[in-house]
């Protein structure tokens, strides 16, 4: 699996965000790589565009356009960077505020995590949940990375039920087949449809579409908050280049230093942390809707052996599976305890034979909609995945997958299992993407960690402080995954004097 396993999603004050009905996020539909024509046009405005150093093609300037996501443009970029005078694709950009015009610094770059994510739908939501000291100084920008959204999305196809209907921890010969022959049809449907594009949509990719897109809005240099996966990308884009870095927001961060199967037990571990919280909130509650008289332990594994025996089913006949549950489970516990009175009735309603709400949550989890069909993003999350690290042969993730359920009894299995695409993916992956990162030169670059997020453990962004050299932690206390958005005043203060004037945070810094 990809560097953070098949948990790796967005923050979660965006993954909670009212708006979200059905992922159209990590975790959206497939498109022709261009942002949609038909959107009307009331006004075009340009962003300067800025001399170019060595080894970088000259790039024009923006144009933007009116849009659902406030205003829109596409920037051309090689479809190889390697053949940088051949073929080009168009990628999406969205500008969800404007700078004060007398007090404009630049632009502020966001990405919301993934792989896979779109960011363009995120825009405008980004710039709400700044404060005016930052939306006041920058544009705030966002994009869809090659092969998501509408940046030239991977297409694998649109009904993908068969992908997840398997038991992605399985425990006998049958489940393990089962898991193996769906994952090798997902892999032939992306060849089949995507072809040799899915060669040219690695993070290292991503990283040198970001600095053309940096000189595309008139930037000198990059100032950039990414999120979860979003770190990844800002913390290769800072080792690429590490002179063009102004001022980099790294929150909820990957670890590039760890190896790819050791990093997807550390994330499941730290689910079945949030996991066991909840279940222990919950038997100390007696309101609890699912507390089972002090042992909620004890009916989650009930139900999850109902799971298996395929004996819950939904009004309109779906069958809640071993897979579904454990998405299902994944998802509400990026939120942390806010989230605990949702889950618990919706597992107290699954046992009683309405498991609605639960697939409601994997539905959100994998950008299912009501009629059956898949968004583009969880082809994107594999398919990027995929290249990102060392593949493993089939027999290598059937030993993976056995130390990963020892290691991580809840969340291991599943979260090793749910990447068996890439033991039978049609292209080599970039290994140069992995391993720790250096940025001897760079400004100050702010990481964020928060003590209790499952997905990207606060060691993780300890090490990346380190790895970086002009790393500067701070430590959050929280049980959410990634806290700028919505953390204490504290952070938010850090943020805006680190962004606005500079002055990075102090060694030590705790909020």
């Amino acid at each position: 699996m990809w560097h953070g396993g098949a948990f790796m999603r967005l923050p979660a004050a965006v993954a909670a965000a009212p708006c979200v009905a059905v992922f159209t996020v990590l975790v959206t539909a497939c498109a022709s790589g261009v942002v949609d024509e038909a959107r009307p046009r009331t006004t075009t405005t340009t962003s300067r565009a800025t001399t170019t150093t060595s080894g970088a093609s000259p790039v024009g300037p923006l144009v933007w356009h009116d849009c659902d996501e406030g205003e829109c443009a596409t920037l051309s970029v090689p479809r190889d960077h390697d053949k940088p005078d051949g073929d080009q694709v168009e990628l999406a950009v969205a500008r969800g505020s404007q700078a004060d015009p007398e007090a404009r610094i630049g632009s502020l770059l966001v990405n919301p995590g993934g792989p896979g994510a779109d960011g363009t739908e995120w825009a405008e939501y980004f710039a709400s949940l700044f404060p005016n000291e930052v939306t006041d100084r920058f544009d705030v920008v966002a994009w869809d990375p090659r092969g998501s959204g509408d940046s030239a999305p991977v297409d694998c196809g649109d009904r993908l039920d068969y992908l997840f209907e398997p038991d992605s921890a399985p425990d006998d010969p049958a489940e393990q087949e089962a898991l193996e022959t769906a994952a090798a049809r997902f892999a032939a449907e992306c060849e089949a449809r995507s072809g040799d594009w899915l060669a040219n949509i690695s993070s290292q990719d991503t990283v040198r579409d970001m600095d053309l897109l940096r000189q595309a809005l008139g930037d000198e240099q990059l100032t950039y908050v990414g999120f979860s996966y979003g770190t990844y990308l800002g913390a290769l884009y800072a080792q690429a280049y590490p002179d063009r870095v102004r001022a980099l927001i790294l929150d909820g961060a990957v670890d590039p230093s760890v190896p790819a199967e050791d990093v997807g037990i550390e994330q499941a571990q730290g689910f079945d942390r949030a996991l066991q919280a909840f279940l222990d909130d919950c038997a100390a509650d007696d309101d609890c809707a699912f507390h089972h008289d002090g042992d909620p332990r004890g009916g989650l594994e009930a139900l999850r052996a109902r799971t298996e025996r395929g004996e819950i089913r939904a009004d309109d006949r779906r069958v809640l599976g071993p897979t579904h549950l454990d998405l299902a489970l994944a998802s509400p516990l990026y939120e942390g305890a806010p989230a605990y009175d949702d889950l618990a009735e919706a597992l107290r309603d699954a046992e009683r034979g309405d498991p609605s709400a639960l697939l409601d949550e994997f539905d959100v989890y994998v950008g299912r909609s009501s009629d059956g069909t898949y968004d583009a993003e969880w082809p994107a999350f594999l398919a990027i995945s995929c290249i990102d690290v060392p593949q493993l042969s089939v027999t290598e993730m059937r030993e993976a997958q056995a130390r990963a359920t020892i290691a991580s009894p809840d969340f291991g299995a599943a979260n090793t299992g749910l990447g068996y695409p890439c033991s039978f993916w049609p292209v080599p992956a970039v290994t140069a993407t992995t391993g720790p990162v250096r940025a001897p030169g760079a400004a100050p670059i702010m990481v964020i960690g928060t003590t209790g997020d499952p997905a990207t453990p606060v060691e993780w962004s300890e090490s990346l402080a380190r790895q970086l050299g002009s790393g500067r932690l701070v430590v959050v206390e929280g049980s959410t995954h990634t806290s700028l958005l919505d953390g204490p005043r504290c952070l938010e203060d850090l943020a805006i004097r680190y962004l606005v004037d500079l002055e990075p945070p102090p060694e030590g810094a705790r909020c």
